[in-house]
């Protein structure tokens, strides 16, 4: 069995010194793994790793962090390349309430980081995003940090009629039963290993079996014991070896594989 990273990100920048190698090596270890798409740039170069290797896919989306890029044309580039044979979703798309210090660029006084978060413009381009998914057929991938409670209030009016997971989920227990209420899939990456996190890890054993996927966001969020380093898409194997131990459940990690298959429609 081959395991399947529904999220990763081979486009960025982290991988261009050795993209080529990685996306070899991690297309022979994996079943398949999906490249998520951020921004418009973003989305076009994940489309281009997807295209390097059969089992590597992309998907396409402004992220809330980049709401500020949102403009007229952007619809309609997303459609079009959402049209793509190797795009399988639209994300990451959803609410981040995080505020996030600016990190100041070395050599320069300048200070780099996310703008300070707009719920009000997010769930705009969340909407128009969602609107994209159902044109096209297609599950979304959501992205939330510290906006549950608001990103459920944002689509629960379309319980029924989308499809989807909730990456690299951080909530509640009791907000994960409300999204897994209106259908979605609840997915779990590398930080389920973090010594902190046992509120996370008391989500993933009770998630439904035929509910849940697994994620590395690679490059961020390595597991342990790779932090501090840059993540691969492989390192999926000790998500799923952590959910095997915390339920005790050594099928676990074909089940992973069944619902992605399910939920993306992959080959």
């Amino acid at each position: 069995m081959k395991l399947i990273d529904t999220h990763a990100h081979l486009q960025f920048k982290a991988y261009d010194t050795d993209r080529d190698e990685v996306v070899k090596r991690n297309s022979q270890e994996l079943g398949a793994v999906v490249n998520v798409g951020t921004s418009v740039e973003a989305s076009e170069k994940g489309i281009k790793v997807a295209e390097k290797v059969d089992n590597f896919y992309a998907s396409v989306a402004v992220h809330p962090h980049h709401v500020d890029q949102w403009n007229d044309e952007t619809y309609k580039t997303l459609k079009s390349l959402g049209q793509h044979e190797k795009v399988v979703a639209v994300g990451e798309v959803g609410l981040d309430n995080h505020f996030y210090k600016p990190l100041r660029v070395l050599r320069s006084n300048e200070l780099q980081g996310y703008p300070k978060p707009n719920l009000k413009k997010q769930a705009k381009i969340l909407e128009a995003q969602i609107n994209l998914a159902r044109e096209l057929g297609k599950p979304i991938l959501f992205h939330c940090r510290d906006a549950y409670d608001e990103l459920y209030e944002q689509i629960k009016i379309y319980k029924g009629t989308v499809r989807g997971l909730m990456h690299c989920y951080m909530g509640t227990w009791n907000q994960a039963e409300r999204f897994l209420d209106l259908g979605l899939y609840i997915s779990f990456s590398g930080n389920l290993t973090y010594s902190k996190n046992d509120y996370i890890r008391e989500v993933a054993k009770k998630v439904p079996k035929d509910r849940i996927l697994v994620e590395t966001d690679a490059p961020y969020l390595p597991p342990e014991p790779f932090r501090g380093k840059r993540n691969e898409p492989s390192y999926v194997k000790i998500v799923v070896t952590q959910l095997e131990i915390l339920r005790s459940d050594d099928k676990i990690g074909q089940a992973t594989v069944t619902n992605a298959k399910e939920l993306l429609k992959l080959k």
